[in-house]
């Protein structure tokens, strides 16, 4: 048992990217997260919350929305809540319907670092990895955005290439694309493992773009047509033998079934932000086991308490290609997290082996990244 929670803390971050993140909705330059402190007698659980901004992500997935589920909603039905396995905190977060899932995920997965911390068990251990899994760690990989020339992303590419990632991901989007991966193979040579991720910018109308991205032994086309559409997705990947990858529309586990028993991709993205969590997560990664669809861990990027989540998860056997899971150098000026998150060799990431998520948290950089903190605890009287 976990104990009765007491209370709960809340810390908006903002911490500035290297670099600007941008995708075909638009870009980011800097990075909100909110903090999720979940505090019993026994112990704190963290978590975090990693909206995006407007243009990225959905509306009730950005920053006010999800500070506000959280603050008002979320926080306050935690206080006095007593758990002891993941089924309560499962059942505890479908009482969180119509939250933001990346709030709702912030919570969550606090709540999964209690329970480990209290059962002397990783966050991996609780989601069932096998000891050989824990053993190998988690391959990272590198994903990039959009650039302004062909130039620039391959110079990006370079700049990254001596640190060891396992695949290369970039980003496309209508007219930014077929030479776009053709200038890489031609500067990198066919041997780089190389995926594109359109973010669904395209349609069924652009099938012929895919038809001739298929001659580049590409790992994946993620998220190449909108989360909805499910038509465009099932054609695409009748018409081309590079596998089809689901994201944006993971986010609708109903879509994402149906997806999968039509044959509209050959892999699924598991992010928790966009799922709501660890328990969301494991289940989808068993529906696509018992399919035969292969997973990886992607990212929104995260900071370090949400890239920590991702390595946990990435352990999970059907986690079959290396994740977006990053150092924490790799995207922000500093980081949050005790210690860093770092290779362990180049291109692998370590599985924590202490007690659930197996990182701290660093209080002088908190504060000095705070734009509002807020305490939930139970009325007095």
């Amino acid at each position: 048992m976990a104990g009765a929670v007491e209370r709960v803390t809340l810390t908006h971050l903002q911490i500035p990217l290297k670099e600007p993140l941008r995708v075909s909705g638009g870009e980011v330059a800097i990075k909100d997260a909110i903090l999720v402190a979940v505090e019993t007698g026994h112990g704190i659980g963290l978590g975090e919350c990693s909206p995006m901004t407007a243009g990225l992500v959905d509306p009730c997935d950005m920053p006010e929305r999800c500070w506000d589920d959280l603050a008002l909603r979320i926080a306050p039905d935690l206080i006095g809540w007593a758990f002891g396995a993941v089924e309560e905190i499962a059942e505890r977060a479908e009482a969180w319907a119509g939250c933001s899932r990346f709030a709702v995920a912030g919570a969550e997965t606090a709540c999964w670092d209690l329970l480990g911390q209290a059962r002397h068990a990783t966050i991996a251990e609780l989601l069932g990895a096998s000891l050989d899994q824990l053993d190998r760690g988690v391959e990272s990989g590198l994903s990039l955005g959009l650039y302004p020339t062909i130039v620039e992303l391959l110079r990006a590419i370079e700049a990254h290439m001596d640190e060891g990632y396992r695949r290369v991901k970039i980003r496309v989007r209508p007219g930014q694309d077929v030479e776009l991966v053709r200038a890489v193979r031609q500067h990198f040579g066919e041997e780089l493992p190389l995926m594109v991720d359109a973010n669904g910018a395209y349609t069924s109308a652009d099938l012929d773009v895919f038809r001739e991205l298929d001659g580049f032994d590409l790992l994946m086309f993620e998220q190449p047509m909108a989360a909805d559409d499910l038509d465009g997705l099932i054609a695409l990947q009748k018409a081309v033998a590079t596998p089809v990858c689901l994201d944006e529309t993971v986010g609708r586990p109903d879509k994402t079934a149906e997806a999968i028993r039509l044959g509209a991709c050959r892999i699924v993205n598991l992010k928790l932000q966009r799922l709501g969590g660890f328990g969301p997560a494991l289940a989808l990664h068993d529906l696509c086991y018992r399919h035969g669809v292969a997973c990886w861990v992607g990212s929104m990027p995260e900071l370090g308490v949400g890239q920590a989540q991702g390595i946990h998860l990435a352990a999970l056997g059907n986690c079959k290609y290396p994740s977006d899971l990053q150092p924490s150098a790799r995207w922000f000026v500093d980081d949050i997290v005790v210690p860093l998150i770092e290779h362990a060799i180049p291109g692998l990431l370590r599985i924590p082996t202490r007690p659930g998520l197996g990182y701290l948290i660093d209080p002088a950089k908190v504060r000095r990244y705070q734009v509002r903190h807020l305490e939930v605890t139970a009325p007095r009287g």
